[in-house]
C-alpha cells in the first residue's frame, strides 16, 4: 500500500534537511565580511542636486546633476542630463577614492557609449581642487573640478591636449547646488 506524503516517517526527510543546513552554513557570511568604502569628504560633498551652467566647444549648455552614492557606497555617481527637451546628452561619472593608492578613480560613460568609455582616469586632490587625468589614445582629457569652501558651488574645467602638447579648454561649467 502506497503512503501519502504526510504518512511518510520524519526520518526520511533528516537527509535532505541536512543539505539544506549545510548549503546555507556555506553562503553565510562569516563574520570577516570586506570593509565598507570609505567615503571620501570631498566626494561627498558632492552628492545632492546641482545646476551646471557653461559650455562646450563654446556652445552654451544646462545641465542638471545629480550625486549619489551606489554599489554599497564604493563610488559616487555623478548623473549629468542635459536640460534640453529631448536631451541632447547624458552622462554618468563614477567618483571613487583608493586610500592605500592615496588616489583618485574616475570613469566617465555617457551616450557616445563604449568607445569613449574605455579610458579610467586617475587623479589627485589638492585642498579642495580635484584633478582627473584621461590618457585617451587620441587627445589625453584633464578635468579639473573645484568645489567651495562652503560646499554650494564649483566649477568643472574640461581640457584637451592638443597634437602640439598644448592644452585647450573643450567645456566649462560653473555649478550650484539646487534644494
Amino acid at each position: 500500500m502506497d503512503r501519502s506524503r504526510a504518512d511518510r516517517p520524519r526520518a526520511t526527510l533528516a537527509p535532505a534537511l541536512a543539505a539544506i543546513g549545510l548549503l546555507l552554513a556555506a553562503l553565510a557570511p562569516t563574520g570577516t565580511a570586506a570593509a565598507s568604502p570609505a567615503r571620501d569628504p570631498f566626494l561627498a560633498a558632492l552628492a545632492g542636486q546641482w545646476l551646471f551652467t557653461g559650455t562646450v566647444h563654446g556652445k552654451h549648455v544646462d545641465y542638471v546633476g545629480h550625486g549619489r552614492w551606489v554599489l554599497g557606497g564604493g563610488w559616487l555617481r555623478l548623473n549629468l542630463v542635459d536640460a534640453g527637451k529631448p536631451p541632447a546628452y547624458e552622462a554618468d561619472i563614477y567618483l571613487g577614492y583608493d586610500p592605500a593608492a592615496g588616489d583618485y578613480v574616475a570613469h566617465w560613460l555617457d551616450r557616445f557609449g563604449a568607445a569613449g568609455a574605455r579610458v579610467v582616469a586617475a587623479g589627485h586632490r589638492e585642498g579642495r581642487r580635484l584633478t582627473l587625468d584621461f590618457p585617451y589614445e587620441s587627445s589625453a582629457f584633464r578635468d579639473t573640478l573645484t568645489l567651495a569652501a562652503d560646499g554650494t558651488s564649483g566649477t568643472l574645467l574640461i581640457q584637451s591636449r592638443g597634437a602640439d602638447g598644448n592644452w585647450s579648454t573643450f567645456a566649462s561649467y560653473e555649478f550650484k547646488r539646487q534644494p
